[in-house]
């Protein structure tokens, strides 16, 4: 199987050319869940080891009951040293209950805990430095969505602490876990804050482990529920326009982009 050349990469440098030192004693445990889609998975999990600097981190692996060929190709990234933990379950937990397991096999010293979706190419060597260096205690993320304004959930970083108190809603196994926690952690004071653009440093494909996500429980919330979870509280923005307006890259550009990324995918 080959994996696709990564993009050149730029300095190590925040995105708001901000941001705190870095701690020594911060280790970021990553925590990835796999179903399927192998060459997005050894995609991910190369370009995470070629391009993570400057930061203490361990790769925790929970895979939902993939076919052969992924269950084989995390095995041989494990004899490689590329993850450090791997458990290979024989159901899907979807997203919430996989993240829940995969927490619970972090090294004891871990600071902080990465959500990172198993469908991402990881760019530069500042990707999760930046994140480090800007956040602050509660969530920093990479991506944003809207409607309501909130962040994503496949690239979140989190304290350890506050997610092992908080920990992910299984009743929603699928899209709301990420969005009912980051409320959560808002109502209690802390802060929540994401890029909108991030493609410098990371960037992510989407959609890649199939459909089998149709059967998970707690797809729908309404959007009175969406509020209430809310409560008037809001995200913060960190590459927003001076009117608040979301960045947007030109169309042509994200086209260019996508079609050499499936080029070299399939070259």
């Amino acid at each position: 199987m080959s994996v696709p050349t990564p993009t050149r990469t730029t300095p190590d440098q925040p995105i708001d050319g901000v941001g705190r030192l870095l701690s020594p004693f911060e280790k970021v445990s990553i925590l990835m869940l796999t179903h399927n889609a192998p060459q997005y998975v050894e995609l991910s999990i190369r370009t995470l080891a070629r391009y993570t600097r400057n930061v203490n981190y361990e790769l925790v692996v929970v895979d939902n009951a993939s076919e052969r060929p992924t269950k084989d190709l995390l095995k041989r990234l494990q004899r490689e040293g590329l993850i450090q933990h791997l458990t290979l379950l024989e159901y899907n937990s979807f997203f919430a209950r996989g993240n829940n397991i995969a927490a619970q096999n972090v090294a004891p010293d871990c600071t902080h805990l990465l959500l990172l979706n198993s469908d991402v190419e990881i760019k530069n060597p500042g990707w999760l430095s930046n994140l480090l260096r800007t956040h602050r205690p509660g969530i920093t993320a990479y991506g944003v969505v809207e409607d309501p304004l909130r962040v994503d959930g496949y690239c979140l970083l989190v304290e350890a602490s506050l997610y092992r108190e908080q920990t992910l809603d299984e009743a929603h196994e699928f899209f709301w876990a990420v969005t009912k926690f980051q409320a959560a952690l808002l109502a209690q004071g802390y802060s929540v804050q994401g890029y909108a653009e991030h493609e410098r440093y990371l960037h992510h494909f989407g959609g890649k482990s199939g459909q089998d996500f149709k059967t998970a429980k707690g797809l729908f919330l309404s959007q009175e529920e969406l509020a209430e979870c809310f409560g008037g509280r809001t995200i913060r923005v960190l590459d927003a326009g001076s009117d608040g307006s979301l960045p947007r890259r030109p169309r042509k550009s994200l086209l260019h982009r996508g079609v050499a990324r499936v080029q070299r995918l399939f070259a």
